[in-house]
């Protein structure tokens, strides 16, 4: 099965008489999974959102320091054990690990458990218990195949209503019948579900939720790939092998850099037509095949400093502008870093501010990913 993208999407509402919501939506995507963290804070607004965060970045940085899922969960439930018995922050979450194939594996703590949403209708994941830490946590897997979603949300969506009249609140069956009766649940329109059903949760409130309400649905594509090749490669030698596999990579390609541009074009055997820049922007090129080849480091540079300012983006010019759409579009993003060391940038890029290949390509990354891609550096 190919390698698929996770595409997440969310809604939420402030408990009545709140400015901050304590429920969070945390992703992080990474080559070998991504994880899907909904955490629900205990309390209520910003004390809240403090106990939701600390929960799921504390987890997610188990991950990231190589722990496997089960140490991570048996880790954080050792803390929000101890937070729970002094009092402190605690808060209750959904664990989603998803595989680039579709395999997913859930984590449910004190946390409503998600509803499949298929082609077919609605179909229940199961979960067997699990004593951990003292604590019980429920474990789960299923496969998600595109079109296909995981409806995730706070208890406080199937509380919501909870009165004389309804006195178990919405309850799973309110929103069952609400996906199925409204056909959001077979229309496959996955993006406009989280709203869909927030907004219902709140009018079965009344429109004065008692606790905060969130929804997001996680769902499967194929990802829209972007390689950048920048800077030759450390050795010589290993231009041509560079140069082939890059060309062979899955997605879009561009080139940031004039002597890259200039290896990649000789590899091909063309000349690239030369675009000079104009008003103080770098110059650009153009090669058959190609997205964008332009130039390294200034345009790297330009393009993260503007990156969160789209009316600025056609300012920096044409490259840096079409850098940036090339972002925008992609899911998915590998750098292709040369680490050839060229002595004059030493010189002339430094006492300018402006930051070397590598660290710039480092930067750009993190900015990336905190806007929702999947990056990855490759030396070469």
């Amino acid at each position: 099965m190919p390698r698929l993208f996770v595409e997440d999407y969310f809604y939420q509402l402030c408990k009545t008489g709140h400015r901050h919501c304590g429920d969070l939506w945390l992703v992080s995507r990474r080559e070998e999974a991504t994880w899907v963290i909904l955490a629900d804070g205990l309390g209520s607004g910003m004390p809240a959102k403090v106990s939701a965060t600390l929960a799921a970045e504390y987890f997610l940085g188990l991950i990231e320091n190589g722990f496997t899922p089960g140490e991570a969960i048996k880790a954080a439930l050792r803390t929000l054990k101890t937070a729970r018995t002094k009092g402190s922050s605690w808060a209750a979450f959904l664990a989603t690990r998803l595989s680039p194939d579709g395999e997913v594996l859930l984590y449910c703590y004190e946390s409503p458990p998600p509803l499949l949403l298929t082609l077919r209708g609605i179909e229940l994941i199961g979960f067997r218990p699990q004593y951990w830490e003292g604590e019980v946590i429920q474990e789960g897997s299923t496969h998600l195949r595109p079109y296909e979603a995981l409806l995730c949300f706070t208890d406080g969506v199937v509380n919501a209503g909870l009165s004389k009249a309804l006195p178990r609140g919405w309850g799973e069956n309110g929103l069952k019948k609400f996906l199925t009766t409204s056909g959001l649940a077979k229309r496959g329109d996955i993006p406009r579900i989280p709203q869909a059903v927030i907004k219902e949760a709140a009018a079965v409130s009344q429109h004065r939720p008692l606790d905060d309400l969130t929804a997001g649905v996680i769902s499967l594509r194929q990802p829209r790939v972007l390689q950048v090749l920048t800077g030759p490669p450390g050795k010589k030698e290993h231009t041509v092998q560079v140069m082939d596999q890059f060309l062979k990579a899955e997605g879009t390609k561009a080139v940031c850099g004039g002597t890259t541009t200039s290896l990649l074009a000789k590899h091909l055997g063309v000349t690239p037509l030369l675009h000079p820049g104009e008003y103080g922007a770098p110059a650009y090129y153009e090669i058959p095949g190609i997205a964008l080849a332009c130039e390294g480091a200034i345009t790297l540079n330009r393009a993260y400093n503007i990156i969160e300012e789209p009316e600025l983006w056609e300012e920096a010019g044409p490259g840096a502008a079409r850098l940036l759409q090339l972002f925008t579009e992609a899911d998915e993003i590998y750098f292709w870093l040369g680490q050839a060391i060229n002595p004059a940038h030493h010189n002339t890029l430094k006492p300018a501010g402006i930051l070397s290949r590598r660290e710039i390509v480092a930067a750009l990354a993190e900015k990336l990913k905190q806007a929702g891609k999947m990056v990855s550096i490759r030396p070469t």
